[in-house]
């Protein structure tokens, strides 16, 4: 597996100094600064462009203006996607409340937003499929692509290899699955074969609180078998895809997490690149 890390002030070095090569870059930045100069800090540090991000677009957003903005970027976007070494944009998978990520909204959870969601993204899709790019969506529990189940309906719905789904177990948790996630890992990484995007790799943690409360934490904060998650992932990912370790806060966490990563890896018999 290709690995890499977020990008941030305190990882570039990390990156560097571990010889991870992979680092994400975003929409904005290619349109803002084009992809000379979007990518010459990280050619300068031997970097590697490991994903596309374009979380803004989100294909269910009651945010029309905001929307409208989105989507003219990611038209600008998949043409020049592979000019920077990296092919995987990724997506927000559909949110009525415009957030993205942060609120959720009944209505996401139903066939109609589904509908909608295919319906938004079908332009899309086939401009990536001209250009050879993948959308590759980020699943989340308030979102629309809640579930591995919910990625392979709307896959039904838009039958193309351009559109696929990253691999981000935790993301997927529920309270249930705090307490022992090896059926889930188990169901997302064996269903989703044929259909990854990236793989994503970060740790959330149960919070003493009246009611449920689950936030992001270091890896190997929850009871997630991550060397299981690696073993289920490897026959699947592909060879131009990345892992990406995510949502590390400071350099002292990066440290922790690689080095947990690399145990685990050897224990999955996994190669880190």
């Amino acid at each position: 597996m290709r690995l890499g890390i977020e990008a941030g002030e305190h990882t570039l070095d990390i990156a560097v100094k571990h010889g991870i090569k992979g680092i994400p870059i975003y929409i904005n930045q290619l349109i803002d600064d084009g992809v000379e100069q979007t990518l010459k800090p990280l050619q300068e540090k031997g970097l590697e462009v490991c994903q596309i991000g374009a979380f803004g677009f989100n294909p269910l957003s009651t945010d029309t203006n905001a929307q409208a903005k989105q989507k003219q970027m990611l038209e600008q976007v998949i043409p020049i996607a592979n000019e920077t070494g990296c092919r995987y944009i990724v997506i927000n998978g559909g949110n009525y409340h415009p957030s993205g990520f942060l609120v959720g909204d009944a209505r996401n959870f139903t066939n109609e937003a589904l509908d909608l969601v295919a319906q938004e993204l079908e332009p899309f899709i086939n401009l990536a499929e001209k250009h050879n790019v993948v959308i590759s969506i980020e699943p989340y529990l308030k979102t629309a692509i809640y579930s591995a189940e919910c990625f392979l309906q709307l896959k039904q719905r838009l039958n193309s290899d351009a559109l696929r789904i990253n691999i981000d177990v935790t993301s997927l948790y529920n309270y249930q699955d705090m307490w022992d996630s090896s059926a889930k890992v188990e169901a997302i990484c064996n269903s989703l074969a044929g259909h990854y995007g990236l793989g994503h790799i970060k740790d959330v943690m149960l919070k003493e609180t009246f009611h449920i409360h689950v936030d992001l934490a270091p890896l190997g904060s929850s009871g997630t078998d991550w060397s299981n998650v690696l073993s289920l992932m490897n026959p699947h990912l592909p060879e131009d895809s990345w892992l990406i370790l995510e949502h590390v806060s400071t350099p002292e966490e990066a440290e922790q997490s690689l080095q947990l990563l690399k145990v685990v890896a050897q224990q999955a018999n996994v190669t880190l690149e």
